[in-house]
Order: C-alpha cells, then sequence, then structure tokens
C-alpha cells in the first residue's frame, strides 16, 4: 500500500518567522553526531561533509510497520523517527561505554522534591510544518499526557502530571522519587509532538516533528524516505551536537528481510549500509574493496527461558538442572559464529549494575543430572515444546537446545512460529520453554521490571515473586548509591539463581557498509543515528 506523507495544514495556520536557530551555544556537548571508526574503535566529528552522495540509503533486515511514535515500540520504528523527530532529553553511549543523558528539546532539569521535577526548554524550537510554530510547554504537556492514553504509558510509569509554568518550563509530578525517570523522556515514543496540528485535525499529526528530516514517502514493503529540513530550526548547531543539521538530503530505509538480498544489494550499489549481514557471508564482503565491515560488542542478549506457570517449569531446581544441560559454548558457535560474548547474569552488559560475578550454571552434565534427581526426575521421561520465531539465529539455538537437553532425559519438540504469534503466545501464557532476545541500553528498569516484575506484560515468564519485586523497586527509587548497587547485584544473583531464563549471549553488532560512508554513530543493540551520516565523494 503505497501511503503518501505530505503533510498538508490548514490555511488558518499562521506563519511565524524563524529567528535566532539554534545558534551554537547549545548546553549540550553529546557526540552523537561523531563516527565509531571501523579501523580504530574510536569516534570522530563527521561535520564536514564537503563532497557527498545526495541520497543515504540503508537495507534494514526488519520492515518498518507503524509510524504513529506513540502506538509502537519496535526498534525499525524509533530508528527512522529519530531523524524526525526530537525528545527532551537525549541518550548517548558514548565513544567508550559511558552512558550518559544529555540535554535535547530540555536545556535543563531539576528536583524540587522526590515527587516534582522542573524542567526548563530550549525557545529556538519549531515544528516542521510548514509555518515554523513554535514548540512550547502545552506541547510537551500534551506529548507526556498523550502518551499515558497509548501503548507507550509503561515507558512513563509512576507519571502524575504536567504543569505548564510559563512557555518554556514544565514541572512534571510523579508518583514518588524514581532514579530513571528522566532517563524515560530519552524515549523516541515520547519525542515531542504538536498540539496544534492535532488541534486543527492535520490528517496524521503524529507525522510533524522538530528533527532535521521530514517525511516524504513511506511505501509499505519498499521503503521509506525522509528529506532533509531546508529551514530546520537547529541549522547553526555545529555539527557534533545531537541537535545539529543532516547531513545527506535524503534518507531512505529499505528492507530486505532475506539477508543475502541485502548483502546482494550492497555489492550492487543499490543500498549503502546493510544493517545485520549474515555472519556465513562476511568473508566475500571483506573480500569487497568497496565495503567496510564493522563489528563491536553489543548490548542485545539472546536467552532461553521458562514459562514458570507451566509444570513442571515450576520447579526451580528443574529449570536449575536444564540451564547446567545448555552449552552455551556450542549456542554461541552455531547461532552466530562465535561473534558474542558469553554471559551469566540476566542483565543487558553496558548497563548501570551490571554484575557477572555469581556462580551461575556452567555446561555440566553431571551436575544437570544430580539437580534433575533433586528435582525429582532421576530418569527424566520428561517431554516439553520449545517455541521459537522462524529464521536464524533461533532454529540453530533451538537445535543445540533441544540435543542438550535429550542428554539428560528430556524430549523437546521444537516449535517455530512468526515473531508475532510467538509473542502472543507468550502474553497469553500458552507456551512452556521459550527463545527471546531483549535489547537495553539505558535504563535498568526497563529489564528487571518489564521482564522479572510480577504482572508485567513483557514478563513472558510469567514470574511473580514479591522478594524479587522488592528488590526491583530498591533499585529504581533508593538514592544512596552504594546501597543501590548492592541491592543490584543482589538482585541479579537472586534472578539467575531462581532461573526464569538462562542467559545464553550477547550477540556482537556487525554491520557492512560503503567504504566512503561518514558520521554514522552506532549502538550496540543496533539503535543506530543516522541524522549525520552520508558518503563522501
Amino acid at each position: 500500500m503505497r501511503k503518501r506523507l505530505a503533510l498538508i495544514l490548514s490555511a488558518a495556520m499562521l506563519t511565524v518567522s524563524l529567528v535566532g536557530c539554534g545558534g551554537g551555544n547549545s548546553s549540550n556537548g553529546n557526540s552523537a553526531g561523531t563516527t565509531k571508526s571501523a579501523d580504530s574503535g574510536n569516534t570522530s566529528d563527521g561535520a564536514s561533509a564537503v563532497g557527498h552522495k545526495e541520497s543515504l540509503i540503508i537495507g534494514t533486515d526488519t520492515d518498518i510497520n507503524n509510524l504513529d511514535l506513540q502506538k509502537q515500540q519496535d526498534q525499525i520504528n524509533n530508528i527512522i523517527l529519530k531523524n524526525t523527530h526530537q525528545t527532551l532529553v537525549f541518550f548517548n553511549n558514548g565513544s567508550n561505554g559511558d552512558v550518559r543523558f544529555d540535554p535535547c528539546l530540555a536545556t535543563s532539569w531539576e528536583f524540587l522534591d522526590d515527587t516534582h521535577i522542573e524542567m526548563k526548554l530550549r525557545d529556538d524550537v519549531y515544528f516542521n510544518d510548514g509555518a515554523q510554530t513554535p514548540m512550547t510547554a502545552e506541547d510537551v504537556k500534551f506529548t507526556l499526557d498523550m502518551a499515558m492514553d497509548n501503548m507507550v504509558a509503561s515507558v512513563l510509569a509512576g507519571y502524575v502530571g504536567c504543569t505548564v509554568k510559563d512557555d518554556y518550563t514544565i514541572e512534571i509530578e510523579i508518583e514518588s522519587y524514581n532514579n530513571e525517570f528522566v532517563q524515560s523522556l530519552a524515549s523516541l515514543p515520547l519525542a515531542i509532538q504538536s498540539k496544534k496540528a492535532y488541534d486543527d485535525g492535520v490528517e496524521d499529526p503524529y507525522y510533524i516533528g522538530t528533527g532535521p528530516y521530514k517525511f516524504d514517502e513511506w511505501v509499505e514493503g519498499e521503503y521509506c524516505r525522509l528529506v532533509k529540513v531546508d529551514d530546520y530550526w537547529g541549522n547553526e548547531i555545529p555539527a557534533g551536537e545531537n541537535l545539529a543539521p543532516g547531513v545527506a538530503e535524503i534518507l531512505e530505509f529499505r528492507p530486505y528481510i532475506e539477508a543475502s538480498s541485502r548483502v546482494m544489494a550492497l555489492q550492487a550499489g543499490e543500498i549503502d549500509v546493510c544493517v545485520n549481514p549474515p555472519i556465513n557471508e562476511l568473508q566475500y564482503l571483506e573480500e569487497d574493496e568497496n565495503i567496510t565491515v564493522y563489528e563491536q560488542t553489543g548490548t542485545r542478549l539472546f536467552y532461553f527461558a521458562f514459562n514458570v506457570e507451566k509444570e513442571p517449569w515450576n520447579n526451580p531446581t528443574l529449570r536449575q538442572a536444564v540451564a547446567c544441560a545448555i552449552d552455551r559454548d556450542a549456542v554461541l558457535e552455531a547461532a552466530v559464529y562465535g561473534k558474542g560474548t558469553l554471559q551469566t547474569t540476566i542483565l543487558n552488559r553496558g548497563l548501570w549494575g551490571f554484575y557477572d560475578e555469581m556462580e551461575g550454571f556452567d555446561y555440566d552434565v553431571e551436575r544437570a543430572k544430580s539437580l534433575m534427581a533433586e528435582a525429582g526426575y532421576p530418569d527424566g521421561g520428561l517431554s516439553t515444546t520449545l517455541s521459537y520465531a522462524t529464521g536464524t539465529p533461533y532454529e540453530q539455538i533451538a537445535t543445540i537446545v533441544q540435543a542438550n537437553l535429550a542428554d539428560i532425559g528430556i524430549t523437546v519438540t521444537l516449535e517455530p512460529m512468526e515473531t508475532a504469534t510467538l509473542k502472543s503466545a507468550c502474553v497469553d501464557g500458552s507456551q512452556e520453554l521459550f527463545l527471546w532476545r531483549w535489547n537495553e541500553d539505558s535504563k535498568v528498569d526497563f529489564v528487571y521490571r518489564d521482564l522479572f516484575y510480577t504482572g508485567s506484560g513483557s514478563n513472558y515468564h510469567h514470574y511473580a515473586d514479591p522478594k524479587a519485586d522488592e528488590m526491583i523497586d530498591i533499585v529504581a527509587t533508593e538514592k544512596d548509591a552504594d546501597k543501590r548497587l548492592k541491592t543490584a547485584e543482589e538482585l541479579q544473583t537472586y534472578l539467575v539463581d531462581a532461573c526464569p531464563q538462562v542467559p545464553l549471549y550477547i550477540a556482537n553488532l556487525v554491520i557492512a557498509y560503503n567504504k566512503d560512508l561518514q558520521g554514522q554513530y552506532f549502538y550496540g543493540g543496533g539503535n543506530h543515528d543516522w541524522r549525520h551520516a552520508y558518503i563522501a565523494q
């Protein structure tokens, strides 16, 4: 279906003159416009785009499915929306793994007390609506209030309301103090939208943002095209800052679901970037003198998990036996040819409080059999089903797990299914064993609370434990840094021992691109930033 994204605005909208576009004195010192070099791994300013190709074409491994910010939470959609919309706070994972939350549309914030946060806003921001409508505190309040009625309400957990103090000052009220509430405001679904566009009845008002690009056309299954905003409010902000103007005149995202098709398109020059190239074809890309293959430590955790509401998987000792029976080295090799990192903890690598020093459950068949006997199954004799998404790497992982569990007397039937079907089964709790992955690079609460808290919609384990819930709440609210860190380590150890999931590996980020690509910013989990990227000529 062809969907034209022309932003035809009401004739009643007044034209506002753009005065003082951004300026070079932005208070943020963020390096979002930098390049992670495949040679050095360091960042370098990608600002000087003298002589560059008009378009940058990115071949994705996933189809775009919804560009209404607050009615989606998929990575591919957010990667696109990152170019057209901006948030109050900007998440930057830095060039050396340092996580920072920098000013973006908000210039500063302060806790007035445990439940009230005052934020100062930039006074020079305009929406890309053809009328240069200024962004004010009313737009921020409108956006946050609207989020509470949409599927992204969980991102704003604890939000009570927002008071407009003046045109460029807001006061946010939350239920109780939370260490990561401000970080929540960096989530793309909470990018600031135009209240006026909704009030005026503009068609698809959520397409209107404040970013350096705007929508041109989306042909479902074929491409989504963005064009550079000529009168972008931040055109005078120096490149290298997250609010700086874009570089390429056109950004185009083309889905190639079949991995080999992406590789061929890159080699033929049809695309400039191949996201997630198949590992078994990297050799051919590395031999191509026009292509760079880049690899770095990732953040996406792949795991094996139990529905702990289903018998016999409500038995924690039996779950531990299964954990000891899985050969994670073999899984890593089969899934990604060894391009990843094994870990024991359930937390994504790189997040605050990451702790991986607990004993855990290494591959040990004899220990697995001993635990099986302790759990009441000395002779095995169990049959179960392992559900997983079709395609790589899940099929490879499932085959290894099936063989491993046969060694301890558990017969596993493999049940591949479409991702959406698997997700529905996990929400409903109809699955027994399953394979899944989780990427989080900014907030620990998006791991602890989403995956393990009683009643969470993303708690596909259907795990409920008051002690774990209590520790999750402490990590979220404890102000004493030492106490908070100690609780985080205790929580990770507790969850590993309870074993609702078996962490398998963190996959490396592998990406291939035109050797002349400059200005890109890579995130280990794939949430890449393309606003300042271009092909040098």
